[in-house]
C-alpha cells in the first residue's frame, strides 16, 4: 500500500473516531449504562472553546467587553485535545513515512 493511502487511512480513523464517540455516549446515557469510559474519551478528544463555567466563572473583562484569554491559557486548556487528536496522528504518520522510506 502506498504511503499516501496509509496516511489517509490514519487521518480517516482519527476523524471517524472523533465523530462517532459523541453519539455512542448519548446512546449509552439513554440506556443508563456505565458511560465513564466514553466520558473520559470525550474529555481527551474535545477542544475547549469557552473557559470557565457556571459557579466558578468570574468577570475578567474590561469596560469594552470580555478580555481575550492569552494563547498560553488556550493551549494549556486544550492540551489533551492537542496531544490526542493532533500530535498522536502526526507521530503515527511520521513513523509510517519513515518506515516506508526504509523499505
Amino acid at each position: 500500500m502506498k504511503t499516501r493511502y496509509k496516511i489517509f487511512l490514519i487521518i480517516t480513523c482519527f476523524v471517524s473516531f472523533y465523530f462517532t464517540i459523541i453519539p455512542i455516549l448519548h446512546y449509552c446515557l439513554e440506556f443508563e449504562g456505565d458511560c465513564t469510559v466514553y466520558q473520559e474519551l470525550i474529555l481527551l478528544t474535545r477542544p475547549v472553546i469557552v473557559s470557565g463555567s457556571g459557579d466558578d466563572m468570574q468577570w475578567s473583562g474590561t469596560v469594552d467587553g470580555i478580555e481575550e484569554s492569552s494563547l498560553e491559557v488556550q493551549v494549556m486548556q486544550n492540551m489533551p485535545f492537542v496531544v490526542s487528536m493532533v500530535a498522536l496522528p502526526f507521530v503515527i504518520i511520521g513513523f509510517v513515512a519513515v518506515w516506508d522510506k526504509r523499505r
